[in-house]
C-alpha cells in the first residue's frame, strides 16, 4: 500500500502502541468487545476490532523494543500509531499541545527521519523533533544538554518504535501530548497534568482516526 495515495483506507490493518496502561484506558473502553491476545511483564496485545490492535509496550527503550519484536508481525500491518505523553523542551510547545514526530533521536544512536502518512486530510498537527531518554528528565542540566541535541520533545520509547518501523518499511504516525516541562518541575508537572494530557490525546485519536474506521 503506497502511503502517497492514502486518505484513510478502511481496510488498513493498524496497530496502536503505547507505554502505560492508563495511556489507553479511554480507547480500550470504547471497544467493549476487545479481547486480550497475549500478555506478560507489563506488556499486552489486545484486539480492539478485526483490523485494529492495541499494544502496551511498557516504559523505556528496551521494553518497547522487546515488545515490538515479540508481539508485532510487520507483514500483517499497514500502519503503526505510537502515542503517549511527552515532556516539552521548547517554549513553543505548551502544556496540552498535541504534536507529531518526524525526527527521532537518542543517545549513541543515529538520528532517524520518518515522514508521517497523509491520513489527516486538512488537519495539521505541529511537528517537533523527538528525543528518547533512558530516564525522565528531572533537572535543568540534563534539560539543557538535551535541548542542545536539537530535540523539542522528550519521551522514553519513540526511538525504538521508529527504528522498528524504518527497518521494516512500515508507515509510522508518532503522536504525543505535552504533559510536563522536562526539567526540575517534571515530577510535579507530570503528577498534575498527566491524566488531562492523556485524555486529550486519546479523545483526539478516537474522534479523528479511530471512529472513522468501519
Amino acid at each position: 500500500m503506497d502511503s502517497r495515495d492514502w486518505k484513510l483506507d478502511f481496510s488498513m490493518h493498524i496497530l496502536l502502541a503505547h507505554a502505560l496502561k492508563s495511556e489507553a484506558g479511554t480507547i480500550r473502553q470504547h471497544y467493549p468487545q476487545a479481547k486480550s491476545l497475549s500478555r506478560g511483564s507489563g506488556q499486552e496485545l489486545i484486539q480492539l476490532e478485526k483490523n485494529l490492535h492495541l499494544l502496551r509496550t511498557g516504559i523505556g527503550l528496551e521494553l518497547s523494543k522487546r515488545a515490538m519484536l515479540t508481539y508485532v508481525d510487520p507483514d500483517k500491518l499497514d500502519l503503526i500509531i505510537h502515542f503517549g505523553v511527552s515532556g516539552s523542551l521548547s517554549e513553543q510547545l505548551p502544556l496540552m499541545q498535541i504534536i507529531q514526530g518526524t525526527k527521532f533521536s537518542c543517545a549513541d544512536k543515529p538520528d532517524l527521519e520518518i515522514a508521517p502518512p497523509e491520513i489527516f486530510g486538512d488537519m495539521s498537527i505541529p511537528v517537533a523533533p523527538f528525543y528518547s531518554s533512558l530516564k525522565a528528565i528531572t533537572d535543568e542540566t540534563t534539560r539543557e544538554s538535551t535541548i542542545a541535541r536539537g530535540a523539542e520533545a522528550v519521551d522514553m520509547e519513540s526511538y525504538s518504535v521508529a527504528r522498528y518501523c524504518q527497518a521494516r518499511d512500515l508507515p509510522l504516525l508518532a503522536i504525543r501530548c505535552i504533559s510536563d516541562r522536562a526539567g526540575a518541575s517534571t515530577p510535579d508537572d507530570f503528577k498534575q497534568n498527566y491524566f488531562q494530557a492523556s485524555q486529550k490525546l486519546q479523545k483526539f485519536l478516537l474522534k479523528n482516526i479511530l471512529t472513522r474506521l468501519p
